[in-house]
């Protein structure tokens, strides 16, 4: 997964087609179940465009996932570090919509 990521990102695309490839692959490891390593694509592709757009969603979507699991589990460690993605996925959007990001 990281090399294929890796290999995303080698290849020197503009950050918008860089975050739109990285969002594909993204959502077919999602779709695979392989949520970990969704995430990492996603957050790499939010990192590259920096701008509003699908990677935020899936990762929302993805967070509250494993936040879920954290919780069935017990692990309040893991709902904790969850909760404070999600917060913080919320600011960056806000203050993208505040500051014209």
């Amino acid at each position: 997964m990281v090399s294929s990521i890796d290999t995303i990102l080698a290849q020197g695309l503009a950050p918008k087609e860089c975050a739109k490839a990285l969002n594909e692959l993204g959502k077919t490891l999602f779709e695979r179940q392989d949520t970990d390593a969704a995430i990492a694509c996603w957050e790499k592709s939010v990192a590259c465009y920096g701008k509003p757009g699908p990677a935020q969603a899936h990762l929302m979507k993805a967070y509250n996932l494993k936040r879920r699991q954290c919780s069935q589990r017990g692990d309040s460690a893991g709902i904790e570090a969850f909760s404070q993605k999600i917060d913080a996925l919320m600011q960056q959007s806000k203050d993208a919509i505040r500051y014209g990001f």
